[in-house]
């Protein structure tokens, strides 16, 4: 996410939509000034800006592409609340959502310094356990934050694991692009926050077994994700056969299916210097089941796995339960706020798409922005006096008819 120099000069007319750096000098909600240009991805640009109000402190800028779909547009806006709820130093919180002048969403997020683990792999093809087991108790800890809060990535891929580079920090990872991530509150119906269900979501590669098929997934199929890149780090290698590069996604899909109940390769298959990883290979080979029930219950349960299994002396701390804070997604947010899972259920979701899940609850009914809740208080007045009527009229009634 490191943005290259560009020494285009700022331009206060309109901006060409087909060209992001003509957004270059611009300053959005005479607030962010965008300085440079990062890159770009399937629905929005990112940008360097300076944020004026704090005027030492650079932010990444996301600026939605023109002409998306709907549902596009709804999984970029779910991303940001998802995002902005979560709270770990290996996640990447979004800290402002707005618009711009011709009415596209962005969101403003923490700039990263470094580069994504697919250009580390490609560069160094594998990692020193130490660091690769490093790496991936950070991604299991970030992990852990956005499950406790009913968050399951469900696009965990080495493209997706930023490892940041500032002085004094080295090796520190944050796992980002929440865009196809599932809320699970607990004790409520999974929201997909694509609005894609039964349609497979992810990376061909990393993707557990049941995205594969079409299948619900919950917090699980995240840890399947870490082992497989676990392997991957160790090894250059996946853990099991894949189609050839360059194969449609489709097609990927397809002969990853078929091929599902075979199980994982052992470490030393593909590097023979790991043949005495015994405790190690079983942790990847638990994470690497088809069948989600007999892998890890929790992120948090397998950091202690990797932990135990090379001998950590400091444990990680006992596991949280993933969905324990998703009562957050519950709460209707006041105002225009909209947060929790009745602003989630309200954004659309693509036209025909096959709900596998029972729809969400309805929204509560919402009331103007500035217009205070309804009280209790005058509500429990009125009862009280009610009954105090009663009361008195019973007893009158009583003395009456004794006398």
């Amino acid at each position: 996410m490191s943005p290259t120099p560009d020494a285009h000069p700022a331009s206060d007319g309109p901006r060409d939509a087909e060209d992001p750096r003509a957004w270059l000098g611009a300053c959005l909600d005479d607030r962010y000034e965008l300085t440079g240009y990062i890159g770009s991805g399937s629905i929005g640009h990112v940008y360097r800006a300076r944020d004026h109000r704090l005027e030492f402190r650079e932010v990444a800028i996301k600026i939605l592409k023109p002409g998306l779909r709907e549902d596009q547009v709804a999984r970029f806006k779910r991303e940001a609340l998802l995002t902005g709820g979560l709270s770990s130093p290996h996640l990447v919180p979004v800290t402002d959502f707005s618009m711009t002048p011709d009415a596209r969403d962005y969101i403003v997020m923490e700039l990263l310094r470094g580069e994504p683990l697919n250009t580390r792999l490609d560069r160094e093809v594998r990692l020193s356990v130490g660091t690769a087991l490093r790496l991936a108790d950070q991604m299991l800890a970030g992990l852990e934050a956005a499950h406790k809060a009913g968050v399951v990535h469900r696009d965990l891929k080495p493209e997706n694991i930023f490892i940041v580079e500032e002085p004094g920090v080295r090796d520190h990872i944050k796992i980002v692009d929440f865009g196809f991530a599932r809320v699970f509150p607990k004790g409520n119906e999974a929201l997909d926050v694509t609005g894609e269900a039964q349609i497979v979501i992810g990376t061909v590669s990393y993707m557990s077994p049941e995205q594969l098929r079409g299948k619900p997934v919950d917090h699980r199929a995240d840890l399947f994700s870490v082992g497989a890149i676990l392997f991957k780090m160790l090894t250059g290698w996946l853990p099991y056969e894949t189609s050839p590069s360059g194969t449609a996604m489709m097609l990927a899909a397809r002969f990853r299916a078929v091929n599902l109940d075979q199980p994982p390769r052992s470490l030393h298959e593909r590097v023979p210097e790991l043949a005495g990883e015994h405790l190690l290979d079983g942790v990847l080979r638990r994470a690497l089941q088809v069948d989600p029930e007999v892998r890890f219950a929790s992120a948090g349960e397998m950091r202690r796995a990797l932990a135990n299994a090379v001998g950590k002396a400091t444990m990680p701390p006992e596991p949280s339960e993933p969905g324990a804070g998703a009562d957050v997604w519950a709460r209707p947010a006041a105002g225009d706020g909209r947060t929790g899972s009745t602003a989630l259920a309200s954004l659309p979701v693509l036209p025909g798409a096959i709900d596998d899940e029972p729809a969400p609850p309805a929204p509560a009914p919402s009331r103007p922005a500035g217009t205070p809740a309804p009280s209790a208080a005058p509500v429990a007045l009125q009862v009280a006096i009610l009954v105090s009527l009663v009361a008195l009229i019973a007893i009158t009634a009583f003395l009456v008819l004794r006398g």
